[in-house]
């Protein structure tokens, strides 16, 4: 099946970020690079900053999909894992005027791995909605370790990470979530 125009676009862009600052792109340049021209481009995108967040939401659904939510510790391991394959292309957004859309992008992927997780509880009881102080202060600090993991260098193994600080079960979690 041939990709959308929207999709071209999209991976027309992610690959620029991979191999240059997200700076220095420009809507002309993610156009030529596909069959689509200027006007396509804007037909699907305001700005290449909206290109690049339908870009990430994507990245997020396809990482959310893939997850098997049986064991939460190695679903955020996950996201951790799609982020170190993806250093250069992550790096370029950290390093530009995007960065935000980058910690959006790991609270989204945070986000929907507990949701995930907490709605495939052991006994099969569907979770419907979370309260949201708990639920925040967790999820705010799960995007908060990956950030720091990233900016910092990727220095330790997110395993090493995950078992120093998160070592939680499926029942903990809930616990602390007030689920």
């Amino acid at each position: 099946m041939e990709p959308t125009a929207k999709q071209a676009l999209s991976a027309s862009l992610e690959k620029l970020v991979t191999n240059m600052p997200f700076d220095d792109i420009s809507v002309k340049l993610i156009a030529s690079k596909t069959t689509f021209n200027r006007q396509t481009f804007y037909y699907h995108f305001q700005d290449k900053f909206d290109c690049l967040q339908y870009t990430l939401e994507q990245l997020s659904q396809r990482l959310a999909a893939e997850m098997i939510y049986s064991d939460w510790r190695k679903c955020y391991l996950k996201i951790f894992n799609v982020i170190a394959q993806r250093r250069t292309f992550m790096g370029h957004i950290v390093d530009s005027q995007a960065y935000s859309m980058f910690t959006d992008f790991v609270l989204q992927s945070v986000d929907a791995m507990l949701q995930g997780v907490l709605a495939r509880t052991p006994q099969g009881e569907a979770q419907t909605s979370f309260p949201q102080k708990p639920w925040k202060l967790f999820e705010y600090g799960l995007q908060g370790i990956i950030i720091d993991w990233f900016t910092k260098g990727l220095r330790k193994e997110p395993e090493e990470l995950v078992d120093e600080l998160l070592d939680v079960d499926i029942s903990q979690l809930k616990v602390l979530l007030g689920t």
